[in-house]
């Protein structure tokens, strides 16, 4: 998946020609998921309880029923960012939403430019907790730089390791948060 300002390459994800082939919205079941210069379809399942989403189910569907599937186009296959595509798909409410940045935070064009000094309270530590385990569901590669980005004034990744310490130590974040299979936590404190 890339922004509009850069020229699509081979194998480069449609998002536009993402569309769910079974399955509720939100929820498990087939994606199919175009890829730029590929002659095939791809229509996937994902399985999003662990570190990063696998994939447990790969179609190929020829666009004119006359591309054949050969061992050239099985090497071809990229399983990981079909599996990443489709998570982020079924994340975010089958691609209902617009940007990324707008899901991980509805108030992000209300917010004024200058907040001041940021406060480390439990609601910190536990927003760091909800974005660190949010982004290791949806598989990016690095939850801990997904948690810098959402967060306000782009900290350090020293930072953020600091504060998934002690997210820990407050009880937030489960030690193993990054092998076990956990959903994020809730609050109603953070609503």
């Amino acid at each position: 998946m890339n922004s509009d300002s850069q020229p699509s390459i081979k194998g480069d994800v449609i998002v536009g020609g993402i569309r769910r082939i079974s399955g509720e919205v939100g929820g498990d079941g087939l994606i199919e998921i175009p890829l730029v210069g590929h002659n095939h379809r791809y229509q996937v399942r994902v399985d999003r309880t662990g570190a990063i989403p696998q994939l447990i189910e790969l179609r190929l569907v020829s666009e004119d029923d006359t591309a054949e599937i050969d061992p050239a186009t099985i090497r071809q296959v990229p399983v990981r960012r079909l599996a990443h595509a489709a998570a982020m798909f079924i994340a975010y409410a089958d691609g209902a939403f617009t940007t990324i940045r707008e899901v991980e935070d509805p108030a992000l064009n209300t917010r004024p430019e200058n907040r001041g000094r940021q406060v480390l309270d439990d609601a910190h530590y536990r927003n760091v907790a909800d974005l660190l385990m949010r982004a290791q569901q949806l598989g990016h590669s690095s939850p801990r730089q997904a948690v810098r980005d959402q967060m306000y004034g782009r900290p350090s990744l020293p930072t953020v390791d600091r504060w998934i310490r002690e997210a820990k130590v407050r009880g937030y974040l489960a030690r193993d948060w990054s092998t076990a299979p956990t959903t994020p936590t809730t609050s109603k404190d953070n609503r």
